[in-house]
């Protein structure tokens, strides 16, 4: 039921006890008229929490998909999720980084031998987001995430698609069908690449700690990605 309709449903109950109290009998007990008051008075202070919880449901989901990059597929260099919840934006290193300076970007890619395209995403805080596809050239397909190994591509990386985060630390794995990654747009000769993603991943040390990220996007221009 939407909000509307609710807040329609329980100003009519409202309006029902009100007319029950305004015509009631006189010559009824004032205990009843007591209670009807009293019930009257319970249910306007449910109504007001109803109302305002649907409020703070509303909000919170406005905020969210305020602070996530639109899901575009324009070449825009974008990428975000939601871990565990939380909106989660790559930013790029501050400060001097030696040895000659520089900055470090959040979000980059990289493509190798054996062929293979990883997307790694970082705010050089406490999150690194590795996601890796067995295909220098991704396809405008679905890849199903399986059992990760841990490691960056080109370290004995596993050729099927996979990934792992490291959150405050601790390194978490994909396993097998925890997730997938969609390629919306794959253009080999624009070199734009642009997609959603879901996935879940459980800490190295303990399957039972669970970290996972959803409604994630992404945009990447690769001739223009690391300008």
């Amino acid at each position: 039921m939407s909000p509307k309709s609710s807040k329609s449903k329980n100003t009519g109950l409202i309006k029902v006890l009100f007319y029950l109290v305004l015509t009631h009998n006189p010559q009824n007990s004032i205990n009843m008229k007591t209670q009807l008051l009293k019930t009257i008075g319970l249910f306007f202070l449910a109504f007001i929490f109803i109302n305002c919880t649907n409020n703070d449901n509303l909000i919170t989901l406005v905020e969210v998909e305020d602070q996530l990059p639109p899901i575009t597929q324009t070449g825009a260099n974008t990428f975000g999720c939601l871990i565990n919840g939380k909106v989660f934006i790559p930013k790029d290193k501050t400060g001097y980084t030696p040895p000659g300076g520089g900055r470090p970007k959040g979000l980059s890619v990289g493509i190798g031998t054996p062929t293979y395209f990883t997307m790694v995403a970082r705010n050089y805080l406490d999150i690194y987001i590795n996601i890796y596809i067995p295909n220098d050239t991704p396809l405008e397909q679905v890849y199903t995430f399986k059992i990760s190994s841990g490691l960056p591509s080109g370290l004995d990386a596993p050729n099927y698609p996979h990934a792992y985060i490291v959150y405050n630390g601790f390194k978490h794995v994909t396993f097998e069908n925890s997730g997938t990654i969609t390629f919306t747009k794959a253009d080999s000769n624009t070199r734009v690449y642009a997609g959603t993603f879901e996935i879940k991943t459980k800490s190295e040390t303990n399957e039972n700690l669970i970290i996972e990220l959803t409604q994630g996007r992404f945009d990447i221009d690769l001739n223009t990605l690391n300008n």
